[in-house]
């Protein structure tokens, strides 16, 4: 058996993408791939990798709320944003861009939004 061509397109994009695992299912629902991209450039090319093979995305943070609410109808791929929880840019009532930095989830970025400063 060869392998497979969209995972092979995911990985191309994101390296870290796989074949989804158990602790990968959102609300009971087992997705066919996972993915971590670790920069917003991943992170874009895994989503065009995506809509281009048609795949259903469920967006994953830190993954404690995913049995909350009704389970997905589909879910192609899991993507993973923990790796991308930092804010780089921040217009004070506008869009923040988040980067692949690593901190405590969410935190910097939070105060990067409430404050209108660049994080560090």
């Amino acid at each position: 058996m060869g392998a497979d061509p969209v995972l092979g397109a995911l990985a191309a994009a994101c390296p870290a993408a796989r074949p989804a695992g158990p602790g990968d299912a959102v609300a009971g629902v087992m997705p066919r791939f996972a993915a971590s991209p670790a920069t917003v450039a991943e992170a874009g090319a895994l989503l065009a990798a995506a809509a281009a093979a048609d795949l259903a995305v469920v967006p994953r943070g830190g993954g404690s709320k995913l049995g909350w609410g009704a389970p997905p109808r589909r879910c192609d791929l899991v993507v993973d944003t923990t790796a991308l929880d930092q804010v780089v840019e921040h217009a004070a009532g506008g869009w923040a861009r988040p980067s692949a930095a690593r901190s405590r989830p969410g935190r910097r970025a939070r105060a990067a939004c409430a404050t209108g400063r660049r994080a560090t």
